[in-house]
């Protein structure tokens, strides 16, 4: 459910905070350079609130001399551990909004780069991002949850004045990370008056459209590309193996993380000429990339369809997930949800999150009337699976959505579903695979998936099936024509 739908908000043109989905993060993330340019006054102080973080950081890390059992380091890792700030309901993953955050792995790793810069004589951190190139899986989520929980007071300021100007019921509600101490860099919980989430059960935060992005601008591989079009002789020199080969995408990331541990200045000028470059935000109302109303179209998609019957056995329960996977099936191949499935032009699929996005969205509708629990990306102890479906303490069943074209089509089969059905101690399973070409749907692609099914069927005693999903524009008729 949409913040405004739950609230009973109409919106108008005078409003320009996102809408955001309740249920689940939107793949979208606050990007820092667009609030740090932002010609509002109310936001002007965000630049300041973050240097002052890191210079009391900075301080800390001086202070310890690299000494990492010294109380002042042990305190730099204490400030740079950042729960995931869940108010927001934002995160490219598009998890459930409680997620993990920036935990002591990476607080340990930032401290150490903090002492790398330190020692470089900069004495000064404006930016967020230097992170992601010294930490590896460090990426723009975090760095956003980062931002979002050292200014965090702003948007509870800019929330609750939203919320009384529409007249919004605001709750106390317990807020981690809710503000950090100047002098002693400590996180503090406390309560605070938000607008209350029925999914979290704690606040919800605002956030203006215009601070949204989709794509990340600071990331390794484009740290490397500019160090290869920008570094001097001398430099280019020392460098000459790596920036004169042909590397791949992982092969860029890792040595634009080599290079920021060797060269901190580089990153210092690198980020400079990008807060520079006139950037823009992902456009939320137009939604080219459908990350922001999925959510309305997997409803529509479920308002077509009649209720299934809610299982009572566990045959019963099999082939009532079964049926769900292809409920979605039929919606693709004899409704117009096929489009929804590709970008406006018909030239591109979207991502595989978006289809799972859509997917849950028509499941959830079917579950609420069966009576079936539904958990989106269950993490097991290997992994997060996409669907887990339960009922009562005995039937319980895993989904996977896979698009065919996927490189990773064959191990979410053989590999994948498997170990999570293990994990969960799950007899059901069930493979929904999405295509949208002919060659997708080639038997030399096709088969291997079968028989791997097939074997796992005979050893395991699993019911287990997989789903086909064709999304060509080429199959589709209109029912005019039919």
């Amino acid at each position: 459910m949409r913040f405004s739908s739950h609230f009973g908000v109409t919106k108008t043109a005078a409003d320009d905070w996102f809408d955001c989905e309740l249920s689940t993060d939107t793949p979208l993330y606050v990007d820092p350079f667009l609030v740090f340019e932002d010609e509002d006054a109310f936001w002007a102080e965000t630049r300041d609130i973050v240097v002052a973080f890191f210079s009391l950081a900075l301080n800390f890390v001086r202070l310890a001399e690299g000494d990492e059992t010294s109380p002042h380091w042990l305190k730099a890792l204490r400030m740079l551990r950042f729960p995931e700030p869940s108010e927001f309901a934002l995160g490219l993953s598009m998890g459930h909004p409680k997620g993990s955050g920036a935990g002591f792995k990476y607080a340990r790793r930032m401290t150490e780069a903090l002492d790398l810069l330190a020692s470089r004589g900069i004495d000064k951190l404006e930016h967020i991002q230097t992170f992601s190139l010294f930490c590896e899986g460090l990426g723009v989520d975090r760095i956003s949850d980062i931002f979002c929980d050292i200014v965090k007071g702003k948007f509870v300021e800019y929330t609750q004045a939203m919320a009384t100007s529409h007249g919004v019921k605001i709750e106390e509600v317990p807020m981690r990370a809710a503000r950090w101490g100047k002098t002693t860099g400590r996180w503090d919980m406390l309560r605070v008056e938000l607008p209350k989430s029925p999914v979290t059960e704690e606040g919800v935060l605002l956030v203006p459209k215009r601070f949204l992005k989709d794509i990340p601008v600071v990331t390794p591989d484009s740290f490397w590309t500019w160090a290869d079009a920008n570094v001097g002789p001398d430099l280019r020199a020392e460098l000459n193996y790596e920036l004169n080969i042909t590397l791949s995408k992982t092969e860029k990331q890792a040595a634009g993380h080599r290079a920021a541990w060797k060269h901190p200045d580089l990153v210092v000028d690198y980020l400079n000429g990008v807060a520079a470059q006139d950037d823009h935000p992902y456009d939320v109302d137009v939604d080219p990339k459908s990350l922001v109303k999925w959510a309305e179209i997997g409803r529509a998609a479920a308002a077509k369809q009649e209720p299934l019957s809610a299982p009572t056995t566990k045959d019963d329960f099999a082939r009532w997930v079964v049926a769900l996977a292809e409920e979605f099936q039929h919606a693709v191949e004899h409704t117009d949800l096929w489009m929804a499935l590709w970008n406006e032009g018909r030239t591109k699929p979207l991502p595989e999150k978006i289809v799972q996005a859509i997917a849950s969205t028509l499941f959830a509708a079917h579950c609420r009337y069966a009576d079936v629990s539904l958990t989106r990306e269950s993490n097991i102890g290997r992994g997060p699976v996409d669907f887990k479906f339960s009922q009562g303490w005995d039937k319980s069943a895993l989904l996977e959505v896979k698009l065919i074209p996927s490189t990773h089509f064959f191990s979410g089969a053989s590999k994948q579903l498997p170990q999570y059905m293990t994990s969960e101690r799950a007899t059901i399973g069930v493979y929904l695979c999405v295509g949208y070409s002919d060659a997708d749907f080639d038997p030399k692609r096709t088969k291997p998936i079968e028989d791997t099914l097939a074997t796992l069927r005979k050893q395991s005693g699993w019911t287990l099936e997989v789903v086909y999903v064709d999304a060509r524009p080429g199959t589709k008729q209109s029912a005019s024509k039919l």
